[in-house]
């Protein structure tokens, strides 16, 4: 039987759905001879991804993660990318979402991406224009998160990329980094700030009476779950194992869940990335020649 390993660090709020799936799709490819063995990170877990793949100096077989250190760092993604294949004749990716930065290097494709969406107090906001852009929002007081996670840590890196680090500097001294994402869409409700930057996860879960919901014109920064595979697998083992793992079905079910939109062929969009073109904000990567 092929051992194959997997790290997964993904949605923490629907892993309880992502972890039985992915027992099921463990059970299909055992009666291929294929024993699927998987290490999960994030929220509630122990260790961090990327501090695992750097303390061993080598990654697992496949890498699903929204922990982008791993790939962002290059001290840390310099470990193990000569040793991935690309993986733009595995998985069929959307047309929208190959003409953009998620898709520059392709030995790391995304399944998933979540976009971040601007959220309104109407209240504090009475008489006044909502601004549509992330621009327009420099100087005004919001909130964001998380503080040491992906969503966080990309709202820096992905205006800096807009707008340049100047401009950052302006955009953060105006504004509260809760600790998680979820908080800032606690604080934009409670009236503690006027609007906030929130995974729609959490956003489109708001109440819209009190609440507005607008998609920045100049696109949604992004939380994107990058998919990484070793060449040592071979194109064909990893097309059976990713085609059991990344199904239509379980894509489909974070549109639903979440409000997540999925980046492979077939699957279904969030009304409101589709609506606005797919504009998915995400830098170049500065480590993609490595």
């Amino acid at each position: 039987m092929r051992r194959v390993t997997m790290y997964w660090s993904n949605i923490c709020v629907l892993h309880r759905y992502e972890k039985q799936h992915i027992e099921n799709v463990k059970k299909q490819l055992a009666e291929l001879d294929i024993d699927l063995s998987e290490d999960y990170f994030g929220l509630g877990y122990p260790r961090k991804l990327a501090e695992t793949v750097k303390a061993a100096g080598e990654a697992p077989d496949i890498i699903v993660s929204t922990d982008l250190e791993v790939f962002e760092d290059p001290d840390i993604y310099g470990l193990f990318c000569h040793d991935l294949m690309n993986l733009d004749t595995v998985l069929p990716v959307k047309q929208e979402i190959q003409t953009g930065n998620l898709c520059q290097d392709k030995r790391l494709l995304p399944f998933l991406v979540i976009p971040l969406v601007i959220v309104f107090n109407n209240e504090l906001w009475k008489g006044r224009t909502m601004p549509a852009s992330l621009r327009e929002l420099c100087d005004c007081p919001k909130a964001f998160g998380g503080k040491n996670n992906s969503a966080g840590k990309g709202v820096y890196k992905q205006l800096t990329y807009l707008y340049g680090e100047g401009f950052t500097e302006r955009f953060m001294t105006a504004a509260t980094v809760c600790e998680m994402p979820v908080q800032s869409l606690n604080s934009v409700q409670k009236g503690l700030v006027p609007v906030s930057l929130t995974p729609s996860i959490f956003a489109l879960r708001a109440d819209s009476q009190t609440l507005t919901l607008r998609y920045p014109k100049e696109g949604a920064l992004t939380v994107p779950s990058f998919v990484a595979v070793k060449k040592s697998l071979g194109q064909e083992l990893a097309k059976t194992i990713l085609s059991a793992l990344l199904t239509i079905e379980f894509c489909n079910y974070f549109v639903v869940s979440g409000a997540i939109q999925p980046c492979l062929r077939k699957t279904a969009d969030v009304d409101m990335v589709a609506q606005n073109g797919f504009r998915l904000v995400y830098p170049e990567f500065s480590q993609a020649e490595l």
